[in-house]
């Protein structure tokens, strides 16, 4: 689909720059495109200056108030020049969040084009400069995207904004897609890079450091914004955590921040080697020692498959673990090859193969296994079945008779002719007819 300039146009954020930018789409569809060229940098320009006057009067921003009254001192001190305009450039990305590296090259690229097109700047064959349609359209979307649509944003306000906002909209914002969707649409998406990893910045401290009952309350959502900003910035992110070792490093001793801290890297576990020794010495105990930790730091332990062996020991051990609500969600989300994908069947069939009594068996296989059979491949099936076998407190309790049938449905699913014959509980169920459609 082509790109609309006429359509993101509608997003520029202040009216006086939409009305503005319209004069220059219509240079450029009337193939005017000196003028257009020379009006984009006029509206670039005004655009800025809005956006820094905003910051002053909403935010009282001291860098955005200087750079206005140098501004203005320069103008009063020669009217005729406009060397203002680029040192308003320069500042802005020298000393505000407005735009970034790439933005600031679009930018200047533009003022080398406007100086050719608005001034008699003649070629070889004594004729004047003319940009091509290609490059006013390039232009427009530069501007378009890196400036003009993008409202003026200081950072701490609107951090503060943000982890306001999706607090207070916790209950509707209750998956992981509903929440990358509300602050892409509501803020990254007007965001610099810069910015969005100062947000970052900021939320790692909230989510892994900070204990209070505020971030107590809005530690998961809070991690959630987290992680739709650095899977944004994953290209950026291991080197901006290494340039500040001891900032990321500073993490709590104990209790929910590093629980939360093994989980998210347990699905960025490249982020473990950016960390300072005593900070992974604290990783390590909340993986020695507490039950998140116990279940999700596979990173630390080389492969795999390893993780899967230490699980089905702990699992099995009398220290007789007991997995909250999301816990294996969470466990399967941490790669997703088929090889771990049969390696967590084989833990959920283990867990609920040594339930203890037969109520506990009720309601480990509603709350683990039950919505998790269709995951289950013929190898993970043959396991679940031949653990189930060594249990009377699995097989011999009421409801089995209702929950088993579904795992026979499911062997025969990926084996119209599986073997039952090694276990003896299960043939027995197939030669009565006992398997159940639902």
């Amino acid at each position: 689909m082509e790109f609309s300039l006429e359509k993101i146009s509608e997003r520029i954020h202040f009216g006086k720059t939409k009305e503005y930018f319209a004069e220059v789409l219509s240079s450029y569809q009337n193939e005017n495109y000196r003028s257009s060229i020379v009006m984009l940098w006029s509206v670039a320009v005004c655009d800025i200056v809005y956006k820094l006057q905003h910051l002053v009067d909403l935010y009282e921003d001291a860098s955005a108030s200087v750079i206005l009254t140098e501004l203005t001192a320069l103008q009063n001190s020669d009217p005729k020049s406009s060397a203002w305009e680029i040192k308003l450039v320069d500042d802005v990305y020298g000393k505000t969040n407005l735009i970034d590296g790439a933005e600031y090259e679009n930018l200047r690229y533009l003022q080398k084009q406007r100086h050719l097109s608005a001034h008699p700047v003649l070629n070889n064959e004594s004729e004047l400069h003319t940009p091509n349609k290609e490059t006013v359209r390039a232009l427009l979307r530069n501007t378009l995207e890196g400036l003009l649509i993008k409202p003026p944003f200081y950072t701490q306000k609107i951090f503060d904004e943000l982890i306001a906002d999706v607090s207070d909209n916790t209950e509707a914002l209750n998956t992981a897609k509903k929440v990358k969707r509300y602050v892409e649409s509501r803020y990254l998406n007007r965001l610099t890079s810069d910015v969005e990893l100062q947000i970052y910045r900021s939320l790692w401290k909230f989510v892994f450091k900070l204990e209070n009952e505020d971030c107590g309350k809005n530690r998961k959502i809070n991690l959630q914004v987290l992680d739709v900003i650095g899977q944004r910035n994953i290209g950026r992110l291991r080197q901006f955590i290494d340039g500040e070792k001891d900032y990321y490093s500073n993490i709590a001793g104990n209790g929910s921040p590093v629980a939360y801290l093994v989980f998210y890297l347990s699905q960025n576990h490249d982020l473990y080697g950016a960390l300072s020794e005593d900070a992974r010495l604290k990783v390590q105990h909340c993986i020695e020692s507490d039950s998140a930790g116990k279940t999700l730091g596979w990173f630390v332990k080389g492969s795999l498959s390893k993780h899967f062996e230490d699980l089905i020991e702990w699992i099995e051990s009398e220290e007789y673990p007991v997995f909250k609500e999301g816990q294996w969600d969470a466990l399967l989300q941490i790669n997703d090859s088929e090889e771990w994908q049969e390696m967590f069947c084989k833990a959920v069939g283990a867990y609920y193969a040594v339930s203890k009594s037969f109520d506990e068996a009720d309601s480990r296989f509603r709350d683990a296994l039950q919505s998790r059979i269709h995951l289950f491949s013929l190898v993970a099936i043959n396991y679940l079945l031949g653990k189930i076998e060594a249990n009377t407190q699995v097989y011999r309790r009421g409801l089995a008779s209702i929950d088993h049938p579904k795992l026979i449905k499911r062997a025969l699913e990926l084996d119209e002719n599986f073997d039952f014959s090694p276990y003896p509980y299960f043939e027995k169920i197939v030669e009565e007819g006992e398997v159940v459609d639902g």
